[in-house]
């Protein structure tokens, strides 16, 4: 009986349903597009799980992740998905999301954990009109140009940034982008 009810639980965590529409493999990382759905009624806030929306003209983020140490991607992606962002994952600061339907690229912030000094500048073959970047440090922060909002947080006593920091940085991005 202990190990049906085991095997039930393990089937029912694999039948959960993803917060995104789609990820696809891309030239520089993994795309990710959200789940959108109708609201409920005209002008609420609360969705109609019953009639879904393509993404289009969606805001985005490149989220941009060390080769090694604390990058938090899935608390990262929850955050994301719950505001129906757009989301190219990648280990490249210079990457950014090809002009798409699905992205409004004039909208499209970066996120940048843990990275070491960096210029902090919409690169030429990036299509970004701004570019918002959330950096989460643990050494010294990038130089920003006026382009560029700028977000810093520091490590706690075990040398991990604290949970709210990536909450908080996808948060205020959305609100830059003007997420709804």
């Amino acid at each position: 009986m202990r190990r049906a009810t085991v095997l039930a639980v393990i089937l029912a965590a694999g039948c959960a349903s993803s917060d995104w529409a789609k990820t696809e493999s891309v030239p520089g990382g993994k795309l990710y597009l959200p789940k959108l759905y109708a609201p409920l009624l005209p002008g609420s806030i609360y969705p109609d799980r019953k009639t879904p929306l393509p993404p289009k003209g969606r805001p985005a983020i490149v989220v941009v992740c060390p080769a090694k140490g604390d990058c938090r991607k899935r608390e990262i992606l929850d955050q994301a998905a719950q505001r129906g962002l757009v989301v190219l994952v990648t280990r490249r600061a210079d990457a950014a999301i090809a002009a798409r339907p699905e992205v409004d690229v004039a909208r499209t912030g970066i996120l940048i954990v843990a990275a070491a000094s960096l210029k902090a500048e919409p690169s030429p073959s990036s299509p970004c009109k701004k570019i918002f970047l959330a950096a989460l440090l643990d050494r010294e922060p990038p130089e920003a140009s006026d382009a560029t909002a700028l977000r810093l947080y520091s490590p706690n006593k075990k040398g991990l940034l604290p949970n709210e920091a990536f909450r908080d940085a996808v948060e205020w991005l959305a609100g830059e982008l003007d997420a709804r």
